[in-house]
């Protein structure tokens, strides 16, 4: 895994604060004597264990992840003691190495992290006898290295993810950006493991739900979760780690394997409603968010030139009355054409465009919620209610059909009068008045989160396992499993 490198560069420079701060830690083994209680170590001398620190690190650097940036790290002479000399004695590389442990919380292997190892060498650091001071040196360098490595790999996971997403989906539109090196060198000038450690693990409520579902697996009082359920979790817990903005104040998500969308303030659900999303096979919902400022009352339907390419202009070609039928209009370079005059069966279909006109039979119902996104994606209404009831409902051509639209408005809007203005301009329309689409701007926009979870949980921490409809999580699966806990 490339490992970001604002997120080494801060570990770095933080490393190179602390190693100066003690010098040469002339002071080490008399600490490590008085803290082990073996006299041993206070013959230890910087210069010897250098050499031996070298000679480690190019026999484990195979084992390593990192070994370009661990040779950046420790390239100079007395860094060698840049984690032991100042968290060694008072017990904070045990709390790194019980982080690591934990790692499997978060449906990550510690092995990848040499969290057994790093426990074996601090047991032998604490307890072993050893017969010189130069015998201490090789476990001394390898504790150095592997505590390193593992806590770059386990900071970078937990911030940026395991995965690059891009690498296992070219149909993911949410940016992967990185802060800029300057931020992290102003930011920060010291590191404390323990806060650090602290600080990066997720803070997503979502996340810490299905974290839980892990830590609270096989107990007494918990549902066992089957090898099915931790495999779902493990992927979810993995794109909630990808950057994205964070899910907090109020919001909508639509997950699409679930084919619903939550209304969320608070970390509450203030309701939840059925969506239809786009048919797997080329028409799929893409993974995107953006801020809903506005919404289309009675809306017009430009009709896409993939759609009326193939299955207006197939209608046509059964029947030219087709477009009167539906309250659509055709248009030949701009002007409105009367569709029967055409003879729809040798046309060059590029030269019309099509629109169907407000009204309750519109395809996109009576409402459409618009938020900015380079793939023309939108929620609206829909008149074909039906495919509510059915379980499958990757139906779409790719934007979110929305089962209450009023609903949805009234989160939006928040504001009685102008709800009432809109649900008077759909009646009109549902009563065969004719209509003129309107847009009404969301005073407050509210952020859209358009996601994919398979694994993902109702308020109250339980469980809702949804179908691979994409086949995303087969994707991804082989690229996550180097890094997965057991199953």
């Amino acid at each position: 895994m490339r490992i970001k490198e604002i997120l080494l560069l801060f570990i770095v420079c933080s490393f190179m604060v602390v190693s100066c701060s003690k010098g040469r830690h002339e002071e080490f083994g008399r600490d490590l004597a008085k803290a082990f209680k073996s006299k041993k170590y206070k013959d230890f001398d910087t210069t010897s264990y250098n050499e031996v620190f070298k000679a480690e690190f190019k026999k484990i650097k195979p084992q390593l992840h990192d070994p370009i940036w661990i040779s950046k790290i420790y390239k100079e002479e007395d860094k060698g003691l840049t984690l032991l000399g100042d968290f060694l004695v008072d017990g904070r590389l045990d709390t790194l190495n019980q982080y690591l442990l934990n790692s499997r919380f978060h449906g990550l292997n510690p092995d990848y992290f040499h969290a057994k190892i790093i426990a074996d060498l601090l047991t032998q650091v604490k307890t072993k006898k050893f017969k010189s001071v130069e015998e201490s040196y090789p476990v001394l360098a390898q504790l150095e290295l592997y505590c390193a490595d593992g806590l770059i790999n386990y900071a970078g996971i937990l911030k940026y993810g395991a995965v690059n997403p891009r690498t296992v989906l070219k149909r993911y539109y949410v940016d992967v950006k990185r802060p800029q090196i300057i931020e992290a060198q102003q930011a920060l000038d010291q590191i404390d493991i323990a806060k650090f450690l602290a600080d990066i693990q997720p803070k997503n409520g979502y996340y810490q739900r299905l974290m839980n579902l892990l830590i609270n697996d096989g107990k007494t009082d918990a549902k066992r979760l089957t090898t099915e359920d931790k495999e779902k979790i493990y992927l979810s817990m993995e794109r909630l780690r990808w950057p994205v903005k964070e899910y907090k104040g109020k919001y909508l998500l639509v997950n699409i394997p679930e084919f619903q969308l939550r209304l969320i303030e608070n970390n509450t659900t203030s309701l939840k409603m059925k969506v239809c999303v786009g048919e797997a096979g080329g028409h799929e919902t893409p993974i995107l968010s953006g801020m809903i400022d506005r919404m289309q009352v009675n809306p017009v339907w430009n009709i896409p030139k993939s759609i009326a390419s193939t299955e207006i202009l197939s209608s046509l070609k059964r029947d030219p009355y087709y477009l009167e039928a539906k309250n659509m209009v055709a248009y030949r370079n701009g002007e409105l054409i009367n569709s029967p005059e055409i003879d729809w069966k040798n046309v060059d279909i590029s030269q019309y465009s099509f629109k169907q006109n407000p009204g309750e039979d519109n395809s996109l119902g009576q409402i459409k919620f618009i938020f900015q996104n380079p793939y023309a994606i939108y929620l609206h209404d829909t008149p074909a209610q039906a495919m509510f009831g059915q379980d499958m409902r990757a139906v779409s051509h790719g934007c979110v059909r929305v089962q209450k639209p009023i609903d949805l408005a009234k989160f939006l809007l928040n504001d009685e009068s102008k709800l009432n203005k809109v649900e008077k301009e759909i009646q009109a329309s549902s009563n065969g008045q004719k209509v003129e689409a309107r847009w009404q701007m969301v005073k407050d926009p509210i952020p859209v989160f358009i996601s994919y979870y398979t694994a993902w949980t109702n308020d109250d921490g339980t469980l809702v396992s949804s179908k691979d409809v994409y086949g995303y999580d087969k994707m991804l699966l082989p690229k996550l499993k180097p890094y997965m806990a057991n199953l």
